[in-house]
Parts: C-alpha cells; sequence; structure tokens
C-alpha cells in the first residue's frame, strides 16, 4: 500500500500545517481549540450573512480558523474518509452546492419562523446529513456545522445545546446517518441539543472563557474552557 502524502500536513507527520508553525501534535490542537473558540463566540454575535449555500459554510469556516490555517474557507483537494466513511469526492463540490440551495428551498427551515419543532428537527437533520456527507473542508467540519445549524436554528427563535451531546454520540450517528443515507439518525442528537444546556452555559458565557494567550497583542483575547474537553466544541 502506497502511503499518502498529506499536502495539508507537515512532511513525515499528521500535523495540520499551521501559521504559528507549531509542531508538535496536542500543541497545535490546543491552539486550533482555542483561536476556533474565540472565533466562534464573534459569529455568535455577528453572524455570517448569506443564503446559507455551500458558500456560507465557507465563510463560517473562514472566520472560524482565520487564525490557524492559510486554507480557511477553501474547499478541500484532497479526499478524506472517517472509518468505512468515504465522504464526497471533491469533483462533485459544484453539484453539491447546487444540491444543497435546492434542498434548503424545500424546506421551511428559512423561511418558516412558525415551523413545528418536529418539522424543524426533521428537516435540520436531513440538512445536517448532507452537510456532514459533503464534508467539505480538510478539517474542522464538525464546529462549522454547528455554527452553521446554530444560525438556521436562530431564525426560528430555536437555540442548540450542543454540549448536551457527547463526541462519542455523535461520531456514532455521524457513522448510522453515513450509511443509511438518511438525516433520521441526527434527530434524537438534535432533540437533545434543543434541550437547556446541561450545565447552564451558553457559548456567549464568559464562565466558559478564561485568559491563556494574546490574539493580535490582546492579552484578554483567546479563551479557554473551563470544561477540560466541551462535548459541543469538539
Amino acid at each position: 500500500m502506497i502511503k499518502f502524502d498529506d499536502p495539508y500536513c507537515y512532511p513525515g507527520t499528521e500535523v495540520l500545517k499551521n501559521k504559528q508553525d507549531l509542531r508538535d501534535s496536542q500543541h497545535a490542537l490546543e491552539i486550533e481549540r482555542e483561536y476556533s473558540l474565540l472565533r466562534r463566540r464573534e459569529i455568535e454575535l455577528d453572524p455570517v450573512r448569506g443564503t446559507f449555500g455551500l458558500a456560507h459554510l465557507q465563510e463560517i469556516h473562514r472566520r472560524l480558523y482565520q487564525d490557524v490555517w492559510d486554507w480557511a474557507g477553501q474547499l478541500r483537494t484532497v479526499e478524506i474518509t472517517k472509518g468505512d466513511s468515504h465522504f464526497l469526492p471533491t469533483h462533485f463540490f459544484l453539484n453539491a452546492g447546487e444540491e444543497l440551495s435546492k434542498f434548503l428551498q424545500s424546506t421551511e427551515l428559512l423561511t418558516n419562523p412558525d415551523i413545528t419543532d418536529e418539522d424543524f428537527i426533521a428537516q435540520a437533520a436531513d440538512l445536517l446529513e448532507k452537510v456532514n456527507f459533503i464534508h467539505p473542508f480538510r478539517e474542522g467540519n464538525g464546529r462549522t456545522q454547528r455554527a452553521y445549524l446554530d444560525q438556521i436554528a436562530e431564525l426560528s427563535g430555536r437555540t442548540f445545546a450542543w454540549r448536551n451531546i457527547s463526541k462519542l454520540d455523535n461520531e456514532r450517528t455521524s457513522i448510522r446517518a453515513f450509511k443509511k443515507g438518511s438525516g433520521e439518525p441526527f434527530r434524537v442528537l438534535l432533540e437533545q441539543a434543543l434541550e437547556p444546556p446541561m450545565d447552564g452555559l451558553s457559548i456567549l458565557d464568559d464562565e466558559l472563557y478564561q485568559v491563556r494567550s494574546p490574539i493580535g497583542g490582546n492579552p484578554a483575547a483567546v479563551p479557554t474552557s473551563t470544561h477540560a474537553n466541551p462535548k459541543g466544541e469538539e
């Protein structure tokens, strides 16, 4: 079997090339989480404007990871898999973007602020399955998907508490949805995420943040969750 040299990683490693030039995987992961969490909070306060198509996802990703990767917001150029799951081949991205827009137009997610909980969950679950299958970015898809769905939920006055969902449950459900080619497995997760936050905190609560290191010279800029591993921010 020929070993693939991932152009996104430093040669001979699995560490993604980053703006801080960190070669230690754990340190690079910590910085990625901290910087993107700060940008995640900014998006909550100043949402991405758009029509929620593929370009909308790209802009969310760009804003989340602008401090971390040069390719933030750019569609991946390599094929990726996770276990037995083979995500959408890159040459289908154009069609996928068009299909995503068509699907959104067929739902009430963007147009009906009075959509029922049942319909919202069913349609949002189908949307999540489609976006997850596209998996448009080399890394950072999960956080981008959640920020994207948060904006959609807000259109009907809803709020997701993603920390209600464990990483393991999310991964297992993603696999089931992938194998079924259906958003149905995601419905239970979205129902849980629509419940009040189990820890009582939202993404905007200051209790989630503490000073660690600066971005752009501002020593209070980088957040670190007080939880060792927030469930909804993998």
